[in-house]
Order: structure tokens, then sequence, then C-alpha cells
């Protein structure tokens, strides 16, 4: 007989499995489309089996959302092994591989997903909170200043705009795109200590701005 914990693991590998037919399915047919039936018949199991694993449609969409931040969340994840800069990049550059192999997923999750379900609202700010963090550790920063958080939140705004953006039109260059936002990081952390010393809490914040010529 399998012992529990091989019985564990089966289950939670079939739900990956069902989380991740949920992401392609959610993220490529109207939500309104999707039965509970023809989920099932795509997994290639029974519709009770399926409500042993999410009580519904909606459960198992914001889980398969949920799933898909937790995917983008570990590959953009920044190294510390990396200078701050290369960090930085690596970090930019993973979220752009991500948007290039899923940006339907990325766009079903910051465009249509709280329409459905206001729980996606927050699973899409845990994933804010969790980046932002990860900045303000960067920087040694425990609390941060108003001015800084702040920026940071506008950034990761600006993130999510330009990605939604180039996903629908993909006119800049990859290069281009990725420079881009390593701009608006560095402009906006420069104007936060600009207008609060204090903000960086003494961590060099690179590469500044060049004069205008």
């Amino acid at each position: 007989m399998p012992t529990p914990r091989r019985v564990r693991l089966q289950l939670d590998e079939r739900r990956k499995q069902l989380l991740d037919l949920g992401i392609e399915v959610f993220s490529t047919q109207p939500y309104e489309e999707i039965s509970i039936e023809s989920l099932a018949e795509a997994a290639g199991i029974s519709k009770g089996l399926l409500y042993h694993y999410f009580r519904g449609k909606r459960e198992f969409y914001v889980e398969a959302i949920r799933a898909a931040s937790l995917q983008l969340r570990a590959l953009t994840k920044p190294n510390p092994a990396l200078p701050p800069v290369e960090r930085l990049r690596a970090a930019i550059d993973a979220h752009l591989n991500y948007l290039e192999e899923h940006g339907a997923v990325y766009t079903a999750i910051y465009r249509g997903g709280l329409a459905i379900a206001p729980e996606v609202g927050k699973v899409v700010e845990e994933h804010r909170q969790v980046v932002l963090r990860w900045f303000l550790k960067s920087m040694g920063i425990v609390r941060p200043r108003p001015v800084m958080r702040m920026a940071l939140r506008a950034w990761i705004s600006m993130v999510e705009g330009a990605s939604l953006d180039w996903v629908s039109h993909r006119e800049l260059e990859r290069t281009e795109l990725c420079d881009l936002l390593m701009a608006g990081y560095f402009a906006v952390l420069h104007k936060a200590v600009e207008i609060d010393p204090k903000a960086a809490a003494g961590a060099p914040i690179r590469p500044r701005p060049r004069a205008a010529k």
C-alpha cells in the first residue's frame, strides 16, 4: 500500500498539473465560456474529482492565477550573488522571458482577473509586496520612508503597464524595453533621495542619470 507521504505527493502533483492546465485554459479562453465540465474533460478526469481539488470554477481560476504569480516570482527573484545593477538587469530579463512565453497569462492576470474574481486583487497585491521587499532588502532598508516606498511602488506599476503594452504591441526591441525599465528604476530612486536624502538609508544608488547634452 502507498504510504501517506507518497499519497500526499501524488495529490500535490495532480493539483500542480491541474493548475498548469488552468493557467493555460484561463489565459486563452474567455472565463464565461469555460465550464467545470470542459475543464475536467481537458484534464482527463471526472467533474467530481475536479471538485475534490477546487470548490468551483472561480476557486480554480483564482488558484491558477496564484500559481502563475508564484511562477513569475520564482523566475524573477533577484540573485544576491550579482552586483546590484547586474542583479536588476537579470531580474528584468527573466521577467521579459516570462512575457515572451506567457504573455497571455500575464495579460489575464493584470487586465481581466480582478473583474472575474476580487480575490485576484489580493494575489496581485501580494506579488507587488514581495517585489517591494526584495528591493528594500537589497538596499538594506527595513522600514522605508514614505517617498522610497512610493517610488518603488510607482516603478512596479511602470513595469506592469509597460509589460502589458509590450505583450500587445511589441513595438520596442526587448533590449530597449529592458533599458527603459532600468532607467525608470534609477530615475525614481534618485528623485526619491533628492526629495528625502534619508530615504536610501546610506545605500548607494547607481547609475546616476546622465546630464542632458
